[in-house]
């Protein structure tokens, strides 16, 4: 007799840890300050075998220049005169129901982080897979893989799937998912990895997240649930 299971839930959780591992050097007089300053930020040629592009200073949130082969987004932003994190994640509950070795359960939520930090920023997750008292579902661990139903595994991805069909790409910003999160359609989890990150400063990016979880027919019934934390960390 296939043995139903119930009550999986993840707490999300979100913490800001600023990591200061770089100043910035201000030049200022008393009639001027100068932040942050470049060199040679006035464009150019860029070019390969499979493209060519003119850039020129613009504005952010410029349209970016892409063709089936490439994508560069031509910006140019200041920043404030003094540090400016934003991350923005809420208490929420992810509710998967009652499961089945039968078919995969799924669930997301999202959130957003933005800096002027010149190194950009990473985030990081923690805690434990799905647990109970007494069981712990196992994690799919640290390389991508596809749902597989009947296995157990509890993973998550912050990109567009079809497989699930739920989810989205980065949106906003110069955020991305991680290695191993960026996938659509395979999910990962392992505790402690970067799951997003921005190599510079950045506008704010929207990342959304979705959770799996599979059972096998021997997984124990019972009431299952966690506390995931994100660790924001920019690095100026």
């Amino acid at each position: 007799m296939l043995k139903v299971k119930n009550s999986y839930k993840i707490i999300i959780l979100g913490i800001v840890l600023i990591f200061c591992q770089q100043a910035l050097a201000s030049m200022d007089s008393d009639n001027y300050k100068i932040w942050l300053d470049t060199l040679d930020a006035g464009g150019g040629l860029t070019n390969t075998s499979g493209f060519k592009i003119d850039t020129n200073m613009g504005d952010f949130n410029a349209t970016g220049s892409q063709s089936a082969t490439f994508k560069q987004k031509i910006a140019f932003s200041g920043i404030e005169d003094e540090p400016t994190v934003g991350f923005n994640v809420q208490p929420v509950t992810l509710d998967f129901g009652r499961l089945s070795p039968k078919t995969t359960a799924y669930s997301s939520h999202s959130f957003s982080a933005f800096t002027n930090a010149k190194e950009g920023y990473t985030i990081k997750v923690y805690g434990e897979s799905l647990h109970s008292d007494e069981y712990t579902i196992t994690p799919i661990g640290g390389t991508a893989s596809s749902p597989a139903p009947g296995t157990e595994q509890f993973g998550i991805n912050l990109v567009s799937n079809s497989v699930p069909r739920l989810g989205q790409d980065p949106v906003g910003g110069i955020g991305q998912a991680g290695s191993n999160y960026n996938q659509a359609n395979k999910f990962a989890y392992n505790e402690g990895d970067t799951i997003a990150y921005s190599v510079s400063y950045s506008y704010q990016t929207d990342f959304t997240v979705t959770a799996i979880v599979n059972i096998a027919d021997d997984t124990p019934a019972g009431a299952y649930g966690t506390i995931l934390t994100y660790e924001f960390i920019p690095v100026f």
